[in-house]
Order: structure tokens, then C-alpha cells, then sequence
């Protein structure tokens, strides 16, 4: 009798493994794979902000204009590759100014897309008289990578790009300027200080990819952060090489020693708005808040374009050694 209720007891605990298990593969699949449809996002509708139909509309207006800019300055760029610590091949486009000039932006774009989405933020640093570097990150675009590094793997594959710079100009001052994975990846990155990075700019970015994780189990799936994101934590160490917590801009933050420029929408869904208030909070650098109101998610920019350059050439000049 004993020994088959031990059997028994092993029996629903290896059951209850083998379910753990394939809840978390399925969530780290969803989340954290390239091919996966989690870019196509359906929340439920009490935690939607819409924005104004005047200023969608004006947004809209932007994105085309500001697309139409991206699309032909791509075609002025080159291609750069590099090897990262994991043995991924990356690639980026980049430009440099005819005439030499030691200021550099490496420009980071968002989740489940690639760097067409920072093109119109190339042109205009380069328009600036900046030489501009625009990386896909890794599993993403036309760089290697089986698995989404959510700003935390994408922070040393930036370091990376940053050795690439330096290789080339020893006198480099570098800015790093993301959106949304592209900004948690900015902010990851400060905590490295790394070489001739003389500032940043983060725009919508996310407290730590636990948090952001549990924010969209909520709103995509109604389900408990306990113990669907704790088992799922688990899995991603084991397949992708990192923890959730572990992964925090926050921590980052603290180590922080150069100027960061903090950006978000006051209507983010996606990115909630508090999480900026968070992640300025924890900065231990000069730095500055912008916050505008009508904007959603990454919509900063297109929804007021001179509004945000001159905001942020304004603190990269009064705030930074370039």
C-alpha cells in the first residue's frame, strides 16, 4: 500500500512536470521566438487608451512623412557584420559623414521588428551631423538568433557594436538611442558603461522583462503572474539563457553614469506609463523627463516630430560631452 501510494505521488508529480513544462515552452515560444504571432496583439478592452481621433490622424500624417524618409535614407546606407559573444552573426546598416566627425548614434529599434523602424531616426542624426549606425538585433531582421533577447542579451550584443565603432574611431562619442525593446536595451547598456558612450536616449522602454511579461499575461490572457510566468522564467533559462527578473532595466539603471533622456507616452497600453516614472526614479545620472500626453505606444515622436527633436538635441546638448 505504501509503496503504491509513493508511485502514486510520483506519478502526479512527474504529470504535473511534464504540464508545468509544456505551459512554459509554450509561453517562451509565443514570447521569445522570431516566427511566433505574438507581434499580433489583442488586449481586452478595458485596458485599451485611445488616443484622440484629431491627433491619430496627425500621427498617421507623420508616419507616412517620416516613412517616406526612412525608406530613402536606407538606401544611402552600407552593410556592417559582426560575430557576437554567442557566435551570432548580426548586421546592420550604417553612414558616416563625408566630412571625419568623432559623433556617432547607434539607433535600436523595437520587438518583432527590425531597423526600418529607426531609419527616420538615422536620417535625422546623420542630418546633424552624426555618423549613425542602425543594428538588427539579434532574431531579428537579418541577424542570427533563435531566441528574443528583450534588451537583456541585446545589451552585450550592442557592446558589440560599440567595439565596432571604437575600432574604427578610438575618439568615438557615442549615443545609443532606442524605442521600446530598443530603449530597455539602452537603459540594460547603461549599467555597462561602456567605452566613448557619452549619453542616451530611451523612449518607451520597460521596467524589467518580468514586468512587462506580466503586464501583457494580464491584458492578452487574464492569467495570474503566479505560476504561469514563474514557470515560463524557468523554461526561458534553460532555452534562452535568461531570467526574466534578472533582467532589469531598474538594476541597470542604478549604475548608470552618463546623461539619459527619458521618453514616453502618456497613452501607452503596451509600455504603461508608470513604468517611465519607475525607471527615472531609479537613474543615478543626470537625466530628464518627457512625457507626451496624447502619445501612445512609440508614438512620442510622430505625434509632435519637431517637438521630440528639439527636445532631444536640446538635452544632448546642454547635458552631454559631444
Amino acid at each position: 500500500m505504501k509503496k503504491k501510494l509513493i508511485i502514486g505521488i510520483i506519478s502526479v508529480l512527474l504529470i504535473l512536470t511534464g504540464v508545468g513544462y509544456g505551459v512554459g515552452s509554450f509561453f517562451v515560444h509565443y514570447a521569445l521566438s522570431p516566427v511566433s504571432d505574438s507581434a499580433k496583439r489583442n488586449i481586452n478592452e478595458e485596458d485599451k487608451i485611445d488616443t484622440a481621433k484629431g491627433t491619430e490622424k496627425v500621427i498617421l500624417q507623420n508616419q507616412k512623412k517620416e516613412q517616406k524618409k526612412a525608406t530613402e535614407f536606407k538606401k544611402t546606407t552600407s552593410n556592417a557584420n559582426i560575430t557576437n559573444n554567442d557566435n551570432l552573426k548580426l548586421q546592420a546598416n550604417y553612414k558616416v559623414q563625408e566630412k571625419e566627425t568623432h559623433k556617432w548614434a547607434i539607433l535600436i529599434h523595437g520587438y518583432k521588428v527590425n531597423n526600418n523602424n529607426m531609419m527616420s531616426y538615422g536620417e535625422k542624426y546623420y542630418e546633424m551631423g552624426y555618423n549613425v549606425l542602425l543594428p538588427n538585433n539579434r532574431a531579428h531582421g537579418n541577424s542570427e538568433g533563435n531566441y528574443i533577447g528583450m534588451g537583456w542579451l541585446d545589451k552585450d550584443d550592442i557592446a558589440c557594436w560599440v567595439n565596432w565603432i571604437n575600432k574604427q574611431d578610438p575618439n568615438a562619442k557615442i549615443i545609443l538611442h532606442g524605442v521600446s525593446m530598443g530603449a530597455a536595451t539602452t537603459m540594460m547598456a547603461s549599467g555597462e558603461n561602456l567605452n566613448n558612450v557619452v549619453g542616451y536616449i530611451e523612449d518607451c522602454g520597460y521596467t524589467s522583462v518580468w514586468d512587462i511579461f506580466a503586464s501583457e499575461l494580464d491584458k492578452r490572457f487574464s492569467l495570474p503572474t503566479f505560476p504561469v510566468l514563474n514557470i515560463s522564467n524557468g523554461v526561458a533559462k534553460l532555452k534562452a539563457g535568461y531570467d526574466f527578473k534578472e533582467a532589469s532595466s531598474v538594476d541597470q539603471l542604478k549604475k548608470c553614469q552618463k546623461p539619459m533622456l527619458f521618453i514616453h507616452g502618456g497613452k501607452d497600453d503596451f509600455v504603461p506609463t508608470y513604468m517611465v516614472y519607475e525607471v527615472y526614479d531609479a537613474a543615478n545620472c543626470e537625466k530628464d523627463l518627457y512625457i507626451v500626453d496624447e502619445a501612445g505606444h512609440a508614438e512620442a515622436k510622430d505625434c509632435d516630430v519637431d517637438a521630440y527633436w528639439n527636445k532631444v538635441f536640446s538635452f544632448i546638448n546642454e547635458k552631454m560631452d559631444i
